[in-house]
């Protein structure tokens, strides 16, 4: 009865937590010619509700983003900051457009800064949405080429001081917190380890009971362990084949695609934990690890297409990021199995009937929503997007 109610209140939060790991993200491009400093910007409509005088988190149209370009234009430029030398650079709207993406319509801002003079120690002071957001993050980029340099701002990082070129190791690093974040802030992948591991804690024995259905019984921690470590090691090495293989062109999906084989590989593992039990010996789930670790490669590689790659250190930058990601699986396996493990030795029957089985059907019906929402261009609790 206890782990029924605690499930109900977790499918009940469900969307709420989910939502929770959605903080708001903007991408930018910043480049520098003579007295000008460019700056163009990719924002979600949904944040600029306060932009345009709208009260926050209301919908906004391609129509009202159209027809509040100057708010918007204005808004941008009071709130990211370019200085020069120590002297203030002047914006100006220069460019306005909207576009569709799989999740909503983006604004595309391109102001121009004009400094007194030519550009030499430049400085950006970013302010954008911490104060409707406080996880809010800035994805930079200054410059192409081997000369690109990126930069995140947070919260807590909102200056980017540009004195000195960044060397290889200071872009692994930046890509190393890059992916852990990318893992907390994920919630598809999460969920995705979530359905994975959920079996972990409990074997189902060939033996029958008295009533002739299968006996759960629970795992030791060491065997647990082992099982989880096979099924996450098959993950990480098919993510990492796609990940390095996608971020230097030598296999590219459509984001569509891509974003839509996740989801159904969210869907997948739930509806492989209730058709398939999990017998000594003859788990297959780490194979199915990593052929869906592959799409999630993919997934990977888009989100470093967005924030620009560096020539500098390219493939040093993305082995960090891939230890960033798998510094973030690991913390989530150990805050989440021991706690699984904690609940099947309590009650094995009762965990494969509560946690497995209502656990699984919570995870496939989110895989099913992020399926249609991704593969058909969809925004189920919006409306249609395009």
């Amino acid at each position: 009865m206890r782990l029924t109610v605690l499930l109900a209140a977790a499918i009940c939060l469900a969307p709420a937590a989910a939502a929770a790991h959605q903080s708001s993200i903007v991408y930018s491009a910043i480049d520098v010619r003579g007295r000008e400093v460019r700056y163009a910007a990719s924002i979600k409509s949904d944040d600029l509700a306060e932009a345009l005088g709208r009260p926050t988190g209301q919908r906004v149209t391609p129509a009202e983003l159209q027809a509040g370009r100057a708010a918007i234009g204005a808004y941008v430029g009071r709130r990211v900051q370019v200085t020069s030398a120590g002297a203030a650079c002047t914006p100006a709207l220069a460019a306005f457009a909207t576009l569709s993406k799989t999740d909503g319509f983006f604004a595309q801002v391109s102001l121009t800064y004009t400094c007194p003079h030519r550009v030499e120690a430049l400085v950006v002071e970013y302010g954008l949405f911490f104060d409707l957001d406080p996880r809010h993050q800035g994805f930079a980029r200054l410059g192409q080429g081997a000369g690109a340099r990126q930069h995140v701002f947070r919260r807590d990082a909102r200056r980017w001081a540009l004195d000195h070129p960044a060397s290889a190791w200071q872009n692994a690093g930046e890509y190393l917190v890059l992916g852990i974040e990318h893992i907390f802030t994920g919630y598809d992948h999460i969920m995705f380890l979530a359905g994975l591991l959920v079996v972990a804690a409990i074997i189902v024995r060939r033996q029958r009971d008295g009533a002739g259905a299968p006996a759960p019984t629970p795992r030791g921690l060491g065997a647990g362990f082992a099982y989880t470590f096979k099924v996450i090691t098959a993950f990480t090495l098919a993510h990492s084949i796609t990940l390095l293989a996608a971020a230097q062109g030598v296999i590219q999906l459509p984001a569509r695609l891509t974003e839509s084989g996740i989801a159904l590989s969210i869907a997948a593992i739930g509806v492989l934990n209730l058709a398939v039990e999990e017998r000594e010996g003859g788990s297959v789930r780490w194979l199915v690890a990593f052929g869906f670790g592959l799409v999630h490669g993919f997934g990977f590689a888009s989100i470093l297409r967005e924030v620009g790659l560096p020539e500098r250190g390219l493939v040093l930058s993305l082995l960090a990021f891939n230890v960033g990601v798998e510094i973030g699986q690991a913390c989530i396996v150990a805050c989440l199995f021991p706690l699984l493990h904690l609940v099947a030795r309590s009650t094995a029957h009762g965990y494969r009937a509560v946690v497995v089985r209502a656990g699984s059907l919570v995870i496939i019906l989110f895989g099913a929503f992020w399926l249609v929402e991704r593969a058909f261009v969809l925004k189920l609790l919006g409306g249609r997007l395009g």
